[in-house]
């Protein structure tokens, strides 16, 4: 909804969450209330915050922002929800309303909200942590914010052998009309953290498709996220403008994805954006959605067991679930993990945000990977990749961290 006035949005979030019956379905899902064993942790604990803000039993404070900045946006508790409570909508614009209110943007948000902006600055930075990955520097960067990269050219001389390397993967025989206008869009995380996960993304579109690429700006969730809305909108308009000559929009970023694919609901009101949003959403397609529609054969099968993580993104944020497990049993052997869509508590900025609860959310997820011995752990979100490769890291060698773009 575009530009919601301040009582607009705090309205809109009790509106969300009024069907909230205390039940408590919510508790036992929630990674956070798992690991801080505290009501303000869980869904339950969040509605009844804004359920009192809008009632004017507490008034707007630093403390409530707090409190409602720690959610992963993860949707679980929507999943579990007998009355499917959007826990995650209802955050978002608390958020906004406590911000307006109290002035309490984090000077980091702002900071990296204004960088994310500027699309030259975010290929300065792609291009420096790309030389930081060659001298090893990269292990000095806090967080796994510039993880070491396992590439397709590493994974096919651990899995493949000397054979399958002799030449160069056959084109698919995927058939794509001529007229099929298909477009890249290419996420900040992909270009900053993962490109060689990007060009392979690229490189498996052009077999089937002269994939169209465009300068385009940040997906603007960081900046939904945490407040900074009027951002988040433009940086909407200008992706909108940039593709309105695609037929079809792929990411391969589960967050920029799912924030594209729901960009036009932030429109519905605007009566001179509505409809070219509503176009846009419509058009965006996930790597693995676009690749099982077209019917598309992984380059080569090779004898890697795989497992796969479910970025929240993706499997509740867009729900697509099979798509990446049947394109992965055509690469290799598939070996189903526990709680797949168990959240690894990235979300954008929650690992840097809280890195002791993420960090031992993160270890019931190595624990689960470990279980079905994979060698590789395979997912479609950047920041899941980053938490991914921690996991990996701290496994002692036991997995590899993948996009699935690279295993195909």
């Amino acid at each position: 909804m575009d530009q919601k006035t301040d009582p607009e949005l705090l309205r809109n979030a009790e509106r969300l969450v009024s069907q909230c019956d205390r039940c408590g379905a919510c508790l036992p899902v929630c990674p956070l209330f798992g690991a801080r064993d505290l009501e303000s942790s869980s869904a339950r604990g969040k509605n009844t915050i804004t359920r009192a803000l809008a009632q004017g039993v507490l008034s707007p404070s630093r403390e409530a922002l707090e409190a409602v900045n720690f959610c992963l946006l993860c949707r679980t508790c929507t999943d579990t929800c007998p009355n499917k409570i959007p826990t995650d909508e209802a955050m978002v614009d608390v958020r906004q309303h406590l911000i307006n209110r109290t002035g309490a943007v984090n000077v980091k948000y702002r900071a990296v909200g204004a960088f994310l902006r500027r699309l030259p600055l975010v290929k300065l930075a792609a291009a420096a942590l790309s030389l930081m990955r060659r001298t090893g520097l990269n292990r000095l960067v806090p967080f796994g914010m510039a993880p070491d990269e396992v590439t397709r050219a590493h994974f096919l001389a651990s899995f493949a052998g000397p054979a399958a390397l002799g030449g160069p993967a056959p084109p698919s025989a995927v058939p794509v009309t001529a007229a099929t206008k298909v477009a890249y869009f290419h996420g900040c995380g992909m270009r900053m953290m993962f490109p060689a996960a990007a060009a392979e993304t690229l490189a498996i579109l052009a077999t089937t498709t002269a994939p169209l690429v465009r300068d385009n700006l940040c997906c603007g969730l960081p900046h939904l996220a945490h407040g900074l809305r009027e951002d988040f909108l433009a940086m909407g308009k200008e992706n909108i403008r940039l593709y309105e000559d695609a037929d079809v929009v792929v990411s391969d970023c589960a967050s920029c994805g799912g924030t594209l694919k729901h960009l036009a609901s932030w429109f519905a009101d605007d009566p001179l954006w509505k409809e070219r949003a509503a176009a846009f959403s419509g058009k965006v397609m996930d790597l693995a959605e676009y690749l099982v529609k077209v019917g598309y054969q992984p380059r080569r099968r090779l004898e890697a067991v795989f497992t796969y993580h479910d970025p929240c993104h993706l499997v509740r944020g867009q729900g697509i679930r099979k798509e990446p497990r049947e394109l992965l049993r055509a690469a290799g052997t598939f070996v189903e993990m526990k709680n797949p869509d168990l959240c690894c508590a990235g979300a954008g900025s929650f690992h840097m945000d809280y890195p002791a609860i993420s960090g031992k959310i993160l270890e019931q997820k190595r624990a689960n990977i470990e279980a079905t011995g994979a060698s590789v752990v395979v997912t479609g979100c950047p920041g899941c990749l980053i938490q991914m490769t921690k996991a990996a890291r701290a496994s002692g060698g036991k997995f590899r961290a993948m996009h699935i773009s690279q295993v195909l």
